[in-house]
């Protein structure tokens, strides 16, 4: 996290605090999910700059308060617009792609590792048990010893060949990539849950944005765009209201 917390942005944006909540995220997979971790830094130091803009902008005495809210709105959107929101975007892509591409590779067929004769009597002797439970225990026993010769026997042909459906096969396969590939399915899981931050805190981030901005509290009667009473006016009602105005001026 920032040396020093800023209050003024919700914590579930902090880049630090952020990449902290990815069980895999280390000096393994940090490189992996680096799009995340960007796109949040920026996010956040963006919000502070427009906490920082809203104070420094009381100061100016050419402006009313209707007009102070604008310039750090306009000063908002333009960040968000071309910097912030763009990087969220890719990042998500990017990630997302990654997932894609490593999905595949943790679900791919493997080739038998014994001779055929042998890969032969080993699928005999599995679909030879009695019930999927023996079948079970068998395979994941081999799992726990490293045995990828029973393994790939079992999983390379069709799943008949060994007692099992299709479906279990489905299932088995992916434990047999984990094990056997701990690091790429590390990766994945990692690239998984930053693709799902991204993605799960947007909305997160334009509420953060919205609150930075700001709105103009005012006495009189003021109602939204869904006709409820308020008692605040936003900058995309003041615009409507001096974009109304303006027609007149229309040449």
């Amino acid at each position: 996290m920032a040396d020093e917390i800023d209050t003024r942005v919700s914590l579930d944006l902090d880049p630090e605090a952020a990449m902290l909540t990815i069980a895999d995220y280390d000096d393994d997979t940090a490189s992996y999910v680096g799009p995340a971790k960007v796109a949040f830094t920026e996010a956040f130091t963006s919000l502070r700059a427009i906490h920082d803009a809203k104070a420094a902008v009381t100061d100016d005495p050419t402006l009313n308060e209707a007009g102070q809210l604008l310039k750090v709105d306009d000063f908002a959107q333009k960040r968000m617009i071309a910097k912030v929101y763009p990087l969220w975007d890719t990042a998500s892509s990017s990630l997302n792609a990654k997932v894609e591409a490593w999905e595949k590779e943790m679900t791919k067929e493997v080739v038998s590792q014994a001779s055929q004769m042998v890969s032969g009597e080993i699928r005999a002797h599995f679909k030879g048990l009695k019930n999927d439970g023996e079948r079970h225990a068998a395979f994941r026993q081999a799992m726990e010893i490293g045995d990828q010769v029973t393994t790939s026997a079992v999983l390379g042909p069709p799943a008949m060949l060994s007692g099992f459906d299709e479906e279990m096969r489905g299932i088995l396969l992916r434990e047999y990539h984990e094990r056997f590939n701990p690091g790429l399915a590390k990766r994945l899981r990692a690239v998984t849950a930053a693709r799902d931050l991204i993605d799960g805190r947007m909305g997160v981030l334009k509420k953060e944005v919205a609150k930075a901005v700001g709105t103009i509290k005012i006495k009189g009667r003021t109602f939204d765009m869904h006709g409820q009473y308020s008692g605040e006016i936003t900058p995309a009602q003041l615009r409507a209201q001096r974009d109304k105005s303006n027609k007149p001026f229309t040449v």
